[in-house]
């Protein structure tokens, strides 16, 4: 998403609104692709004397697998950025010290707040539903739609030690 900034520029205290959609993004990061739907950006952006604060919020659709059962699923993902803009030129790279970014021209691109913003609000650990059952150890079967009679798992050796002092504590 490209935001036009030339009358923005012009004066201090100029404020401008914004808004975006974009129907499919997709984001590939350290070889996974995420896909977002019905991305809308919203926001408001400010001269305050030499550079441009961007505030925004985003609202989507993620489309992602659960990290129990591995089925696709969607679920709605919302967030918030801020961001401040300095004109190429106005100031060195090595001074903005993490604390902006930097334009030329007379747009700014919002992309790159776009995905950092979208990448965020995703759940680290993201599952279909809260009570989702996962798979099988053994047969791999999904234990939300199938039953299984594969039975109990032997529990890991290396695990015996921490089963043997829970197991005390109970008693």
């Amino acid at each position: 998403m490209l935001l036009e900034v030339a009358d923005l520029r012009r004066q201090t205290g100029n404020e401008k609104e914004f808004a975006g959609r974009d129907s499919r993004l997709e984001i590939e990061l350290r070889g996974d692709l995420f896909v977002f739907t019905e991305v809308l950006v919203e926001g408001e952006a400010n001269n305050v004397g030499g550079k441009i604060y961007i505030r925004g919020s985003i609202e989507a659709k993620a489309d992602l697998n659960c990290s129990c059962c591995l089925t696709s699923f969607t679920i709605p993902v919302a967030s918030s950025f801020e961001e401040t803009y300095y004109a190429a030129g106005s100031v060195e790279e090595g001074d903005l010290d993490n604390t902006g970014r930097i334009y030329s021209g007379e747009q700014i691109d919002l992309r790159d707040v776009i995905i950092e913003s979208l990448v965020l609000a995703l759940p680290m650990k993201p599952v279909c539903r809260p009570d989702c059952k996962g798979l099988c150890p053994s047969c791999g079967c999904n234990l939300n739609i199938d039953h299984c009679d594969c039975g109990p798992q032997a529990p890991d050796p290396r695990l015996a030690g921490l089963g043997e002092y829970l197991k005390q504590l109970k008693d």
